[in-house]
């Protein structure tokens, strides 16, 4: 039940804020004929192909919509059948010719671009044991490239091990995700040795920060141990709850 309220919860924000972020956006829609991108106002249509900062804006727009419409359905569906559980590419991939044959990033929040120009710091403990290589990114265990390969089929950002500076603490999470689509951050650490006193302790003391920081499991706050990594459905399952 908890679970339920946190994800309608999380729902109604998103729709609050896209309500916010359609008042900037322009009006009309875009369309595509031949090579060309037209921007159509009350059957008005300009060629638009140059103004690539116009054609983001419609097709931020048009995921917008579409976004919206799911969270609806999915907030008054009385069966889990009546869920639509497609994912963010899924629902791009149903729009008009003119939104599929641009970029995905074209239908991201705003705020993504500076995320991925910023300069970030990664922590560079354990170089040795970094072996386990995805995407060009090695990781220190097994179970870190497993989530990593779920966070990319899920078309999700993330920075692995990082330094991030938490109020006046000073810490390195497993992952800093971000949600492409609607700039919701989340922290996820993963948990594998347990039986190391040293190791439980700095788990005790990154997850004492996260609470005192109002960083919450459910909400943007992600913890898994290693029965999560044995079955990846369970990793899916975080996925959809907690980031998307």
């Amino acid at each position: 039940m908890k679970i339920m309220i946190n994800i309608l919860e999380a729902y109604l924000k998103e729709i609050d804020d896209m309500n916010k972020e359609f008042e900037t956006l322009p009006m009309g829609y875009l369309v595509q004929k031949k090579s060309t991108y037209y921007h159509v106002i009350d059957r008005k249509q300009v060629g638009i192909s140059k103004n690539t900062a116009l054609i983001k804006q419609l097709c931020r727009k048009k995921y917008l919509l579409i976004r919206k419409v799911q969270i609806e359905t999915n907030i008054s569906a009385t069966s889990p059948e009546e869920l639509d559980t497609r994912t963010p590419q899924e629902l791009i991939a149903s729009l008009p010719k003119a939104y599929r044959t641009v970029p995905v990033s074209y239908f991201y929040h705003p705020s993504i671009e500076e995320w991925l120009t910023k300069p970030w710091r990664k922590n560079e403990l354990y170089p040795e044991s970094a072996i386990y290589e995805h995407n060009d990114i090695n990781f220190r265990a097994m179970a870190e490239r497993i989530i990593a390969e779920q966070l990319d089929k899920y078309g999700l950002l993330y920075r692995y091990d990082p330094v991030y500076n938490l109020g006046n603490e000073q810490v390195s999470p497993d992952f800093l995700v971000k949600n492409p689509w609607n700039a919701k951050t989340v922290i996820w650490e993963h948990f594998g040795l347990l039986n190391s006193d040293k190791y439980a302790k700095s788990m005790n003391r990154k997850m004492g920060i996260y609470t005192e920081l109002g960083y919450t499991q459910s909400k943007n706050l992600i913890a898994t141990y290693q029965y999560h990594i044995e079955k990846v459905e369970r990793i899916q399952e975080l996925i959809e709850q907690v980031i998307l």
